[in-house]
């Protein structure tokens, strides 16, 4: 048996992104963290004036913390690739008055996530031939490209963060060799991070305008959404693009890690995009990969749909981190 070396509770839970901050509160194992709120990461210059505002309006303050955070992690410290915020594991410590704490990927909480979530949090897309205690690969678009994986080794879950979204990326199709030079342009190297995010989408949208000879107009992210759902040619278009190289690139990653036991696209862009998904050209493009298609066959494609996926991995890391690899000296710290 795993021993049962928890957080102490409270615990403070946040998904900390290069847009937005969601806080929760864990108030005991086993629990559902409870929401506290929702702030913009760029209202404040360090991570400890943020959650400070938050923590200081509470009745009981929290004795330990599982901070999500969009970035790269070195042991007790990490830095968020999309925004200024850097975070000092000791130091928050002392700042907040927590006894103890743990910095974790975004993804890796989002991997976490993936071991306690149920059929009701996810939309299948493909479904493949999925393998019980195959590896599972979370990945997905936000403000940045995140990914991470879950290995099940008996009793015990690893979670394996990575930094994808930095990998190359160039056109496979015809169809994607004439929006290459707009999609391109002005980036000194083209990414999946670099397209497959929320300005991504934009990139698309004036691609697709500049191939259709369209004036392109100045609008964001989320007005590309809006457009493409009431049936905007152009960002319509946009979106098919975005979502066929989002499959093409869900299916190499699964190749990478060899994901028999699915792929699961998370972060804020593909639940809001998934009505315009058509499943039969994103199965087309997710499993074809000659000359190994009869493998790429058996990967499963979902949509993690549920609300706060990423605070619900991290909380299970709080009640069980020795489950997750994570009751790590070199990760966990304390004040």
């Amino acid at each position: 048996m795993i021993p049962a070396v928890a957080l102490p509770c409270p615990v403070l839970i946040a998904d900390i992104g290069g847009t937005n901050c969601r806080l929760s509160l864990l108030a005991e194992h086993g629990a559902a963290p409870k929401a506290l709120a929702r702030i913009s990461t760029g209202a404040f210059p360090t991570p400890e004036q943020a959650l400070e505002s938050v923590l200081s309006t509470l009745y009981t303050r929290p004795r330990s913390a599982v901070l999500a955070v969009a970035g790269p992690l070195h042991g007790h410290s990490a830095q968020l690739t999309n925004a200024g915020w850097y975070f000092d594991g000791p130091k928050l410590a002392q700042a907040l008055r927590l006894q103890q704490g743990l910095l974790v990927n975004d993804f890796e909480a989002l991997a976490a996530a993936l071991a306690v979530l149920g059929a009701e949090d996810v939309v299948t897309l493909v479904a493949g031939q999925p393998e019980a205690t195959g590896p599972r690969l979370v990945l997905g678009p936000g403000t940045g490209f995140g990914a991470a994986a879950l290995l099940q080794r008996g009793e015990a879950s690893v979670l394996v963060p990575t930094e994808c979204g930095h990998i190359g990326i160039g056109p496979e199709d015809p169809a994607e060799v004439k929006l290459w030079p707009a999609l391109s342009e002005g980036l000194p190297r083209v990414t999946i991070e670099a397209l497959l995010r929320g300005d991504g989408l934009v990139r698309f949208h004036r691609a697709v305008a500049q191939q259709s000879g369209l004036a392109e107009p100045d609008i964001s992210a989320a007005d590309v959404t809006t457009l493409a759902l009431d049936g905007n040619p152009a960002a319509l278009m946009a979106v098919i693009c975005f979502w066929r190289l989002l499959a093409r690139v869900a299916g190499d990653l699964a190749l990478a890690l060899k994901a028999t036991g699915g792929v699961y696209l998370a972060g804020g862009i593909a639940p809001r995009i998934l009505p315009l998904a058509d499943k039969a050209t994103l199965q087309a493009v997710f499993s074809s990969k000659p000359p190994v298609e009869d493998l790429a066959a058996r990967f499963a494609l979902h949509v993690i749909t549920a609300d706060a996926a990423a605070e619900r991995g991290a909380a299970a890391i709080a009640c069980e981190p020795a489950r997750f690899g994570l009751d790590d000296p070199a990760r966990l710290w304390f004040a």
